[in-house]
């Protein structure tokens, strides 16, 4: 049994599944210093890893948004960007913007059941990447770098219901109203999420138009969050 098996006893069975695939270490840098499982990146204190999130946005500048399963290990049931996970150790991967792209788009098919190829890694717009830590409970926690891409296009979604159990288009304001809620504690957001509103996702609304115009390559320290 691997460091951290034990930790999955009770958990649905694709999600374990999932836990074990390796994740890429890094320094706050974000320089490769290893791999681990998804497990044991998660466990106690973490391990500082990769991750992406993606936001999709519709011909009507509408952002896609998920209610992650209830059956996810670490935030169920919370509301996300479009996609979000982790570009693994393998299949090139690991090689910084196009090997996040690569785990990006890998995702888009298997999370959101977008036919394959319908987006490629050139389709999508890096705009930065944030380091930040959230606590999910007492036993799970994450700590990534996040690299973050913007696409606009109408596209067909089929939500793996492992994965995904809601999706919905909002504009500026419904997601704010969205946002609200939570601060009422009647629905629950993902932390990452919460940072890419927070310090992101206006300027990223205001120029849609001429997306690739806001990229940089700067690691954007945010700390821990709740």
């Amino acid at each position: 049994m691997a460091v951290g098996d034990s930790e999955l006893q009770g958990y649905d069975e694709a999600q374990k599944e999932m836990m074990n695939e390796n994740c890429i270490i890094v320094d706050e840098n974000d320089k490769i210093i290893g791999q681990d499982s998804k497990i044991n990146c998660h466990l106690g204190n973490g391990k500082l890893h990769r991750a992406f999130s993606v936001l999709i946005f519709n011909s009507n500048e509408k952002l896609l948004i998920q209610q992650r399963a209830d059956e996810k290990i670490t935030f169920p049931s919370i509301w996300a960007n479009s996609c979000c996970s982790h570009p693994l150790y393998q299949d090139g991967e690991e090689e910084g913007i196009e090997g996040a792209k690569k785990a990006a788009t890998r995702k888009l098919v298997q999370e959101l059941g977008i036919k394959p190829n319908v987006i490629r890694t050139g389709d999508l717009n890096f705009i930065t990447k944030m380091h930040y830590k959230a606590r999910a409970d007492e036993k799970w926690i994450e700590h990534e770098i996040d690299y973050i891409f913007v696409i606009k296009i109408d596209v067909e979604i089929n939500p793996n219901p492992n994965e995904i159990q809601k999706t919905q288009y909002v504009d500026e304001k419904e997601l704010n109203d969205l946002f609200g809620k939570a601060n009422g504690n009647d629905v629950k957001i993902g932390p990452w999420f919460r940072l890419i509103k927070d310090n992101f996702l206006s300027k990223i609304w205001r120029n849609l138009e001429s997306i690739e115009n806001i990229n940089d390559n700067e690691v954007h320290h945010m700390g821990e969050v709740e």
